[in-house]
């Protein structure tokens, strides 16, 4: 492993200082994009300055060659990756993580460390990592960096269109071997992997079978990465960023992560986010409910089989993936490992996005079907239909795939499935509240309340109740969440129509998406006013 190991790191992370200086370049600034809202604020957390030529210097003594040429490749959301050809017609990538990726250090250390093991210990195919800097001392190039080999093969998402349904089927195969090896190297707790010697203080991995012994040991689990814990703000915070040695103190360091965000709201951008309570006593009020959720989390978690720590890829979509350029059932690479971390097992279980599909699925051994009056459809319903089933019959193959070859994960999924359990969706929503507001929690915390002998059964336990809701204060909150959904979906459906997710829209888009913007923002703050009156 020692082809990762040629770096400037050092055994302390200090705080991140990098701030946006005023400058033009095109290699510092996000260049990807524009943002219909808090664009100044947008670009902020994407800028980085670095020295270019220092960077330029490094690679080109890596690979024994003088560079040719640098080029910047379009941006994702978190970095800015450049490729380097030299003269001897080799390349390399350099990537450099923006200001919201999180902490730099812990960033860039824990994926360095995290592509090492996934290689090398458990034979998953990602890239190799030729050269980092995560270093609490000035290095050459001022900003955190990998040097990374550009991986071999061809993006999915180049091939998709043109594949066959049993060329699909054989890559889902592929796939769930890969989330097989990485649901099967248990580890004892729950955090981001990094080296023993850049993070001596972590705490050692657990011993996989079958493994490289010596090999295991350069690895040891330390502070998340997990972005939630960094974002917006986060970073200034004092809240625990692990690593916990179980579920529930992991669980416990969200929810207190939730009340920090909460007491710290002066920050949050007002014209397009959900509104919290203004007063402190709303906002006391939240805090409580946060409380509650603290006082039953002991009681309500899934069953032990489901808590164990498990690192999972959390974006497989078509981007990530590689595949071998005359065989596309083969993984060559999975690339985008940034800020993976170990979290419950049945909190990381999900269908990954490039199989995944929102049209509604019938759970179990039940294959989809084309409906019964096809034959009376119009050839573009027809059509519809047949692309409906195709996706679905890929989504399926992929759940029974898991079935047989990675039991645990659907088992997990499984276990999460009841809609008429409020722990089924809890924990997912205490993670969001900072966000959400605090009536979504509410609502769950009441129907535990409610259906607390029947949990309490299923975990086979008689324990009481530990927090209680009178008569008066449930059917006022029934009515108040049905007033707020009324709301919220108002507010959403008008927010995604003009806005998307963040404001981000391409260069191209930007002019008739910013008219659109300008036209409809006026209602879109009366809605968010309405439900700022609600919480």
């Amino acid at each position: 492993m020692s082809s990762t190991r040629h770096s400037h790191s050092s055994q302390q992370f200090p705080s991140s200082s990098n701030r946006p200086t005023n400058t033009a370049s095109h290699e510092f600034n996000y260049t990807s994009g524009r943002w219909l809202i808090n664009e100044a604020h947008q670009l902020e957390k994407r800028h980085i300055k670095f020295d270019v030529p220092a960077l330029q210097r490094i690679a080109g003594q890596l690979m024994g060659s003088r560079r040719v040429r640098m080029t910047k490749i379009p941006e994702g959301l978190f970095n800015k990756v450049f490729s380097l050809q030299m003269e001897n017609g080799k390349e390399i990538l350099a990537r450099i993580p923006n200001p919201n990726a999180g902490h730099p250090h812990y960033v860039v250390a824990s994926e360095v460390a995290t592509l090492d093991f996934l290689r090398t210990v458990l034979g998953i195919p990602v890239p190799r990592v030729l050269s980092w800097s995560s270093s609490s001392q000035p290095n050459p190039v001022g900003a955190e960096y990998i040097l990374m080999e550009r991986v071999k093969g061809r993006q999915l998402s180049e091939v998709w269109d043109d594949m066959s349904e049993a060329q699909r089927f054989g890559l889902v195969k592929s796939l769930v071997d890969v989330e097989r090896k990485l649901v099967n190297a248990k580890f004892t707790v729950h955090g981001s992997l990094y080296y023993r010697n850049t993070f001596p203080q972590g705490i050692s991995i657990a011993t996989l079978e079958r493994a490289d012994q010596g090999a295991q040991s350069e690895f040891v689990l330390g502070p998340t990465t997990q972005r939630s814990f960094w974002e917006d703000e986060k970073e200034v915070l004092e809240i625990d960023r692990g690593p916990w040695e179980t579920a529930q103190g992991y669980f416990s360091a969200v929810a207190n992560r939730e009340i920090a965000c909460i007491r710290n709201t002066q920050s949050r951008p007002s014209n397009v986010t959900v509104p919290l309570g203004k007063t402190p006593q709303r906002r006391d009020g939240h805090i409580k409910l946060l409380e509650q959720f603290l006082t039953v989390l002991p009681h309500i978690l899934p069953p032990d089989e489901t808590l164990s720590p498990v690192l999972l890829h959390p974006d497989l979509h078509s981007n990530n993936i590689f595949v071998d350029a005359s065989d596309p059932t083969q993984i060559s690479h999975i690339i985008d490992w940034q800020a993976v971390h170990t979290a419950p097992l049945f909190l990381q279980a999900k269908f990954p996005s490039i199989f995944n599909c929102d049209d509604i699925y019938p759970w179990g051994a039940v294959q989809p079907k084309l409906p019964e009056d096809f034959d009376t459809f119009s050839p573009a319903e027809k059509k519809q239909a047949e692309d409906k089933l195709d996706r679905l019959r890929l989504k399926k193959f992929y759940e029974l795939a898991s079935r047989k070859f990675n039991r645990a994960l659907v088992h997990a999924m499984d276990k999460m499935r009841n809609d008429n359990d409020p722990t089924a969706f809890i924990f997912h929503i205490v993670g969001q509240s900072s966000e959400d507001g605090p009536i979504p929690l509410k609502e769950l915390l009441i129907q535990v309340f409610e259906k607390w002998d029947r949990i309490m059964e299923r975990r086979g336990s008689t324990e009481p109740c530990p927090i209680s809701f009178s008569r008066k204060e449930i059917d006022e909150s029934r009515q108040q969440v049905e007033t707020w959904a009324a709301a919220f979906g108002d507010f959403e459906r008008l927010r995604a129509e003009i806005i998307g997710e963040d404001g981000w829209v391409s260069h191209d888009d930007y002019e008739e998406a910013r008219s659109r913007w300008e036209k409809n923002k006026t209602t879109l703050e009366i809605l968010r006013k309405r439900l700022e009156s609600l919480v």
